[in-house]
Parts: structure tokens; C-alpha cells; sequence
């Protein structure tokens, strides 16, 4: 307001020195020679026009201007007060990882006050943090230095008083126009809690699984008990509700396993336990488990093996588990009369290659970054295969991963997915 008082202030002035210039020339000039006085005031008077329209431009844009900093000020001012006043811990350091900034997030979740961090190297022992091996801090700082990558992870860390916490760390390196890191910026989550909850999430279905499991066994005995005639003949409407009965109880023993699966994974009690084990022979007796299922859908399944494969060192319950899940969902997702190629070939000296590959409805781009994720299925595979769980894929990825493997996909949709396991030869040790 200072400001634009001064302006108005000038603007008065230039105006009236202008007005004064103007008068006594046409009082000077009326005294002494009427001619004169006539062209000299015409003159005087574009002059002073010109001027004040220079002078008006002028203004106009040193206002606009004003109020366009005054804006970005303001902003930043906002912007400044919510990252102050936000939960999340935020910290920005140099290129070395000196403090520079902490938010009062800080304070909350570790218990040190901004004053007493500020120039002190993050990460350090007497700070929050440094609980991790020499290898996750030279991975850390490969990512964000080296190759100026986003760095995300959970871990365990310690506050001020020594408590415990679960942290949800991000950091992201902020690059000048020459493309070299100027500075960080680090956001620090207190997940504890949510930890906690799903833990007590992931318990809870591994019990109800466990209980559900004897029942479900039950019927299914009885029901192939049925089905087979023991206790006597059944008739046709019979046989019928039999048949339903023991399908849906294999859909649902199906999704306990699954369930389990999860829950030994989620809380790490999921063991691998590998032996040496023919691939083939192993795939062949897996085709022969899904064989009623593509005879159901009229799919011809196309094999294509390297030989000789190496023996390779398995966990055979999990591969099953593995190869099951991507054969299954080949056979679903294909077109009625469809061909699916599973391929397994060396992967270097050290892994082998496992391809999986339909002409299905494929995946929707929108979904495809989510298809890891638990309980999580596409659109369009809702409404091919509505009793599906969502969990096959999950477990899949999850598997692969503790057998230090890697698994990938390729998509379009209504034109087929192809899915790619590399696993090592031999199990990595513990």
C-alpha cells in the first residue's frame, strides 16, 4: 500500500510540474509577442501530452509488475506455511546431505528441534537414522547423486529418546539448469502404526485361513464321496448339486491357499525350501493339472523348451504355484479355441527363462502399473472371469522376488499379454 501511495504521489507531481511549465509559458509568451505565444504553447502542450502518456504506460506496468511479485510473494508465503505446518518430516540438504531446512513435521516424528540439526549431516547416528548396512547408503546415494533418481523406502529408524519407528522415506534431487544436483529434498512418513494394523490384518486372515482349511477339506471329501457313488447312486438334479457344491468348495479352498500364501508372505514366514529338480518333468505334470481346464475353453497350448535344460534349484510347491497362476490366467483371459505358448530357454549361464504368452483380452494401460498389486484385477478382467481374487499375480511377483528373480509382462489390450519369469539357477543363500 506504501508503495502504490508513492506512485500516486509521483504521478501528482509529474502532472503538476507539467501544468506549471505550461501556464507560465502561455503567461510569458501573452505579455511579449501573441504569435509566438500561440505556436509555443501548441508545442509545450503535445509535449506535455506525450509525456504524460509515457509516464501513464510507465506506471500502468510498474503497478502491474508490483502486483504481480506482491502475488508470487504472497504464494510463496502459503506455500511456505503449509510445508512448515505439514505431518510429513521435511528436510532439504546440500549436495553433501548438510541440513539447510527442516519443517516442524520434524520435531513430531523424531523429537529433534530444527535448531538442533541445522548444519549437521542427515542420516548421521545422532540424528535420526544411520541404523542401515554400508551397502543400502552407497544404494541410496547411487541413486540420488549419481544417477539423479527418486529414492524410495521403508525402514526402521529411531527418534531423539531412542523409540522405534517404521519409516516411509522419499528423496529427490533437485537439478540446476546445467543438470547437476544443487539439493535435496527428503519426506520422512511415520508408518508405525500402519504397520502395525496390517500386521494385525495379515494375522487375522492367516488364523481365519487356518480354520477354514479343516472344513473346507471335509467338504470336499464328502463330496467326491458323492460324486463317486459310494454311499449309493445319485440321481441326475443330484449328481448336479453335488457338482456345484464341490466346485464352489474348490473355488474357495483355491482362495484359502492363496489367503495363507499372502500371509506367510506379508508377515516373512513364507519359507523357500529349493532341491534340485527337472524343470520339464516338473512343467509336464503341471500341464496335466490345468489340462480339463483348457480342454473346457478348447485352448491349444504350444510348448517350446531349450535342450538340454540345466537342473535347476527349486521350491517345487511355490513353481507350481508360480507356473499355475500365469497358466491359469492364460487359459481365462484367451478367446474360446485360443492358443497360449509357454516357452522356457537359458537365461545366460545362470537363469533360466520362463515365457508365458496369449492372445487374450490383454491389459488396459491404465491398469497396468497397478497389476501387482494385492487384490488388485482389470476392468476388463472383471467381466470376463468375475470369481477371480485378484491375488495370483501378487504372490507371483512376491515369490519371484525372494528367489532374487525377476518378472515382467508385456500388454495390449484385445490383443494378448506375454509374461516373463528369469529365475537363477541355483537359490541365493540366506
Amino acid at each position: 500500500m506504501l508503495f502504490r501511495k508513492k506512485i500516486i504521489i509521483f504521478v501528482g507531481l509529474v502532472l503538476g510540474g507539467f501544468l506549471i511549465l505550461l501556464y507560465s509559458s502561455f503567461i510569458f509568451r501573452i505579455e511579449t509577442d501573441q504569435v509566438i505565444y500561440q505556436y509555443d504553447v501548441n508545442i509545450l502542450l503535445y509535449i506535455s501530452i506525450s509525456l504524460f502518456i509515457v509516464v501513464l504506460i510507465l506506471v500502468g506496468r510498474l503497478m502491474k509488475a508490483f502486483a504481480k511479485a506482491q502475488q508470487s510473494l504472497q504464494d510463496l508465503q502459503k506455500f511456505k506455511l503449509a510445508v512448515d505446518n505439514a505431518s510429513d518430516c521435511i528436510s532439504i540438504t546440500d549436495k553433501d546431505g548438510i541440513i539447510l531446512y527442516v519443517n516442524g513435521g520434524m520435531e513430531k516424528i523424531t523429537g529433534f528441534k530444527p535448531e538442533e540439526v541445522l548444519g549437521k549431516k542427515i542420516g548421521s547416528k545422532d540424528l535420526w537414522g544411520g541404523d542401515m548396512s554400508l551397502e543400502f547408503y552407497q544404494k541410496l546415494w547411487t541413486a540420488i547423486k549419481t544417477k539423479k533418481q527418486k529414492f524410495s523406502v521403508e525402514f526402521n529408524n529411531h527418534r531423539q529418546n531412542g523409540e522405534e519407528f517404521v519409516a516411509a522415506v522419499s528423496i529427490s534431487p533437485i537439478l540446476d539448469e546445467a543438470g547437476e544436483v544443487k539439493f535435496f529434498v527428503s519426506i520422512d512418513r511415520d508408518i508405525t502404526v500402519v504397520k502395525r494394523i496390517d500386521l494385525a490384518k495379515t494375522e487375522f486372515v492367516s488364523l481365519a485361513s487356518h480354520q477354514l482349511r479343516t472344513p473346507l477339506t471335509f467338504v470336499k471329501w464328502y463330496s467326491e464321496m458323492l460324486l463317486n457313488d459310494d454311499v449309493g447312486p445319485l440321481g441326475k438334479d443330484q449328481r448336479d448339486f453335488t457338482q456345484e457344491i464341490y466346485n464352489s468348495n474348490e473355488r474357495m479352498i483355491d482362495l484359502v491357499d492363496s489367503l495363507l500364501d499372502v500371509s506367510r508372505l506379508d508377515l516373512g514366514t513364507l519359507k523357500i525350501k529349493g532341491a534340485p529338480t527337472d524343470i520339464l518333468k516338473a512343467i509336464k505334470d503341471l500341464i496335466k493339472d490345468v489340462g480339463p481346464l483348457m480342454i473346457k475353453k478348447k485352448v491349444k497350448l504350444i510348448e517350446k523348451y531349450d535342450r538340454p535344460l540345466p537342473i535347476i534349484e527349486l521350491d517345487k510347491r511355490l513353481f507350481f504355484v508360480i507356473i499355475q497362476n500365469l497358466l491359469t490366467n492364460a487359459i481365462k483371459y484367451s478367446k474360446m479355441g485360443g492358443e497360449i505358448i509357454l516357452e522356457i530357454k537359458c537365461d545366460g549361464a545362470a537363469n533360466v527363462l520362463i515365457k508365458v504368452a496369449d492372445k487374450g483380452c490383454g491389459i488396459p494401460i491404465k491398469d497396468q502399473a497397478r497389476i501387482f498389486d494385492k487384490l488388485f484385477r482389470a476392468d476388463n478382467a472383471r467381466k470376463i472371469e468375475p470369481d477371480g481374487n485378484g491375488l495370483g499375480l501378487y504372490i507371483v511377483n512376491s515369490v519371484v522376488k525372494q528367489c532374487q528373480g525377476k518378472f515382467w509382462f508385456e500388454s495390449k489390450e484385445n490383443a494378448g499379454s506375454t509374461f516373463y519369469i528369469s529365475l537363477p539357477i541355483k537359490l541365493p543363500k540366506k
